[in-house]
């Protein structure tokens, strides 16, 4: 039996640009359980969960003209956590592209950006948390909406909903990029849980949402360490917004687009609350559907540029690795917010907690809720910290304090500050050389 293949959808087809490099883009979710992992169990939930959403276990292929997915012949074994987070998938013609691990309490899911966003990765992992508990406990989850079929899965929604003539640009502002020393090789992930109920008490009292209030928690912490030189620049923050309601879809493959929200310098001093509700503003306007439609268009139209579809796979992979550089290039960070994430009632009896991280070239914050747990995974590659640390102070200004999950040992946090140290001793030499000449 021949295997089955899908066309890959337009955000996939970027991120395919990125096979076999180390810059792959990879979600990660994590679920810290009530008792240790046990692998047999979780190997036959994943064997469900794939039953269920085959789109995931596929292998990238590559034609004379387009890469695509193909279904894998095997599943892929679970195996103990052992590789650093978001660890590049795709190797080689036979890598899967999702990953399963464990970790004493942790069940940790890495799907490649290639066949997914934040939300159809969720509804895979939701199904795998199902799959594992009732094995595990002997319980009766929620049974699978039959009213989804697998097309509707695997749907290709950006091409079902493309409207050539409703595409358009943003207009372009100088941005301010984040700057300092980099070890792209081992980034640091952190994990900051508070509490969301008041988070939301202090958003509702702002009169924005919790997206709108976090946003300019980190417009305020970004700000507070930029150079004087630059700060007629914008604080851009780009925000993944999911495109499923909008469109009626139930894919889990990629569906979202992006919008943008910014902060001139001429409201950098403004207090936290006047922040938050600029940027509620803000998302009002780039969050509506003829805003989200026209970006979103933009995006499919570039793929269906006769020059582009005609041009060969090597150079297909080239335009589009440019034009997701420039695209990185134009944001200060990203925010994505997940959204409160809802489990079956008797799954949720065995989750303490869930929490969302992707791999970076930069800066980036991934957001998500389950009960009364905000869960921040923020994901950097800069030596220097001071973003996280004002940030964390802002937090700490309004009372809210949490826990932090770290991946690095106190030796590497230890290097790490000592190269700081360094790096700050040299921005401050070069700063009094300047102000001399």
């Amino acid at each position: 039996m021949r295997a089955q293949w899908y066309k890959l959808d337009n955000v996939g087809k970027f991120y395919a640009a990125q096979a076999g490099s180390t810059a792959q883009t990879v979600f990660r979710f994590s679920a810290t359980m009530t008792e240790t992992i046990d692998p047999n169990i979780l190997q036959s939930a994943l064997i469900r969960a794939i039953y269920q959403y085959p789109g995931f276990n596929v292998q990238l292929r590559s034609g004379l003209f387009w890469h695509y997915l193909e279904t894998a012949s095997e599943i892929a074994p679970v195996e103990p956590e052992k590789l650093p987070i978001c660890y590049g998938l795709h190797t080689d013609v036979n890598s899967s592209l999702y990953r399963v691990s464990y970790f004493d309490k942790r069940i940790n899911v890495e799907v490649s950006h290639m066949i997914s966003d934040g939300r159809g990765t969720l509804e895979f992992f939701k199904a795998l948390l199902d799959a594992y508990v009732e094995e595990r406990y002997g319980c009766a989850c929620k049974v699978q909406d039959k009213s989804v079929s697998q097309a509707q899965r695997s749907e290709d929604s950006y091409t079902a909903n493309f409207e050539p003539d409703a595409a358009g640009a943003d207009k372009n502002c100088k941005v301010y990029r984040l700057s300092g020393w980099k070890n792209s090789a081992d980034p640091t992930f952190m994990e900051y849980h508070i509490s969301a109920g008041a988070v939301h008490k202090i958003a509702k009292s702002y009169g924005v949402s919790v997206t709108s209030l976090i946003i300019a928690v980190i417009m305020q912490a970004i700000s507070a360490t930029m150079p004087t030189k630059l700060h007629s620049r914008i604080i851009n923050i780009g925000i993944p917004v999911d495109l499923r309601s909008l469109f009626a879809s139930q894919t889990t493959r990629n569906f979202f687009g992006m919008a943008y929200v910014s902060l001139p310098d001429n409201l950098r001093h403004e207090t936290l609350k006047e922040i938050a509700q600029f940027v509620q503003e803000q998302l009002k306007d780039v969050t509506h559907a003829k805003a989200i439609k026209r970006r979103m268009n933009r995006m499919i139209k570039f793929e269906k540029n006769p020059f582009i579809r005609v041009a060969p796979l090597f150079l297909k992979d080239a335009f589009l690795g440019i034009a997701d550089w420039k695209s990185w290039r134009d944001v200060t960070t990203t925010v994505s917010n997940i959204g409160r994430i809802t489990l079956d009632e008797q799954t949720a009896l065995y989750v303490k907690d869930i929490n969302v991280l992707t791999s970076t070239r930069g800066l980036n914050f991934v957001l998500c809720s389950y009960q009364d747990d905000l869960s921040i995974g923020i994901s950097s590659v800069y030596i220097r910290n001071d973003v996280l640390r004002n940030f964390c102070d802002i937090l700490r200004d309004l009372h809210i304090t949490g826990t932090i999950n770290l991946n690095k040992s106190a030796k590497q946090v230890d290097l790490q500050l000592k190269q700081a140290h360094l790096e700050a001793a040299l921005d401050a030499r070069r700063t009094t050389t300047e102000a001399q000449l």
